[in-house]
């Protein structure tokens, strides 16, 4: 049982391998790539905000700055979006981790405010460096060069691809000695320094490696939409969703962005559908992420395993106290035989007979 437990991700891989094949209608396709995308991004911020506690509401800023070095690669020296963005997405790495050098300095909502105040200033160099990013009007990339027919499915297995290093990156940090010196951050970063941890190194290359599969989301999406202005790019709507798809799912946990992502995309998407484009879905979305909150605080995943475990602690403690009146029914029936067995015993039974 514990074995097919642990192989689950492969039949989710197989449905996933084949979903652009069983529904080929775009709707479907651009869903997925959705799906996929935020699930990335929301377990790249999970490194940072659920292994170090550290929360951050601007990562949309690395979103965005991804997204313009691909867009103006490939407008200005015609590089291939598909190739450039991992590579593109390093140099966000490197900006993530000097400005995080500063802005880790602080902690609690004084660094949420850092945060913003990033996201902010990126958004104001985006609209103001009119000759490298065109401004309020923003950037056009070249189409791909695929048939219109296959037009989205080559992005939902180029994102399928960036989710399963993602995971696996997470995974690898999780059970690592830098992924232990991040928990005991989150724990108690007090009592993490005095043991030996270099609190601030493991800080910065966390919000650096966050940043990276941010960057590279922000890549891709640039050329799917094939045109990107600095107010989407640089919205702190995506960061929010980040977020609120992790504690949906489980923050701190592996499996949990993801699960938040394929829970949350396609229901905002169905509320966007029955009320069209208002700010209504935007309150109906809030409203059920608060129920959320305050019924699964601690997200699905933590939640459901914590309910698991405590169904099995009542038939544990059963068993225990039903092998606990064997013993001592054992017990009692031992004491007897051997008291049967003594001298004194056997005459007592002679006289009565």
């Amino acid at each position: 049982m514990r074995r097919l437990i642990r192989w689950w991700p492969l039949p989710v891989l197989i449905l996933l391998l084949i979903f652009p094949w069983v529904y080929r209608e775009p709707y479907f396709h651009v869903l997925g790539f959705n799906v996929l995308l935020f699930a990335t991004m929301a377990t790249s911020w999970n490194i940072m905000g659920g292994y170090t506690g550290y929360k951050s509401l601007g990562h949309s800023a690395f979103f965005g700055l991804g997204a313009y070095l691909v867009a103006i690669a490939a407008s200005k020296w015609g590089w291939n979006p598909l190739w450039s963005a991992p590579l593109l997405a390093l140099i966000v790495t490197v900006v993530a981790m000097g400005v995080g050098w500063i802005m880790l300095r602080t902690t609690g909502s004084a660094f949420v405010i850092a945060t913003i105040a990033m996201l902010l200033i990126f958004r104001l160099l985006a609209l103001n460096l009119r000759g490298i990013t065109g401004g309020a009007p923003g950037l056009s990339q070249p189409l791909p060069p695929w048939t219109p027919e296959f037009s989205r499915m080559p992005f939902f297995y180029y994102m399928l691809a960036c989710l399963i290093v993602a995971v696996a990156t997470s995974a690898y940090i999780r059970r690592s000695r830098f992924g232990l010196g991040l928990l005991a951050i989150r724990d108690d970063e007090g009592k993490a320094e005095m043991v030996g941890v270099n609190t601030t190194l493991y800080k910065v290359v966390a919000f650096g490696i966050s940043a990276y599969f941010v960057a590279v989301g922000g890549g891709i999406w640039s050329y799917f939409t094939t045109h990107i202005s600095p107010i989407f790019a640089f919205d702190i709507i995506i960061g929010v969703e980040m977020i609120l798809m992790t504690m949906l799912g489980g923050i701190g946990t592996l499996w949990g962005p993801v699960l938040g992502a394929f829970i949350y995309i396609p229901a905002s998407d169905l509320i966007l559908f029955q009320f069209g484009s208002t700010t209504i879905h935007l309150a109906i979305l809030g409203s059920l992420m608060m129920l959320i909150l305050l019924f699964l605080p601690q997200g699905i995943l933590p939640t459901v395993s914590e309910w698991l475990e405590k169904r099995q602690t009542p038939r544990a403690a059963h068993t225990g106290a039903r092998s606990m009146a064997e013993m001592h029914q054992e017990k009692r029936t031992v004491t007897a035989d051997t008291r049967a067995d003594e001298p004194g015993v056997a005459v007592i039974h002679k006289e009565a007979g």
